[in-house]
């Protein structure tokens, strides 16, 4: 069956280092496929954002507005609008906003249930 999902349905996570919308997820009808729309406001000095990574299942993240910098394990990627990044299962990686405006991403999961594992310092 079809669910249509209205912006104002979208729950706010309390995530460090950015804003994020949980647009699609396992308690909004979706099995198996979660979606956000996350906003990281422009770096500031002595800002920092811990590295992440999610256990068995790959982050699909497209870029909408302003320019980042994902850093992983395998490297750094450059990103600006219309770029898309897919991030392995298990791969440490966290992105920087490197514009002068709010860095917008959708972010897609191929689960509706998204695990987010560690916290550590982005080098």
């Amino acid at each position: 069956m079809a669910c249509k999902i209205s912006q104002d349905q979208a729950v706010q996570l309390d995530l460090p280092g950015r804003v994020s919308h949980q647009i699609v997820s396992g308690g909004s009808g979706a099995d198996n496929i979660s979606v956000r729309l996350v906003e990281i406001e422009v770096t500031t000095e002595g800002q920092s954002r811990k590295r992440h990574y999610h256990p068995d299942v790959e982050e699909c993240i497209y870029v909408l507005e302003g320019v980042g910098r994902t850093e992983a394990d395998t490297g750094n990627y450059n990103l600006g609008p219309g770029d898309t990044l897919v991030m392995p299962p298990n791969e440490w990686h966290c992105t920087f906003n490197t514009g002068n405006k709010i860095l917008k991403l959708l972010c897609f999961f191929p689960t509706g249930k998204i695990t987010v594992l560690g916290e550590k310092s982005a080098v």
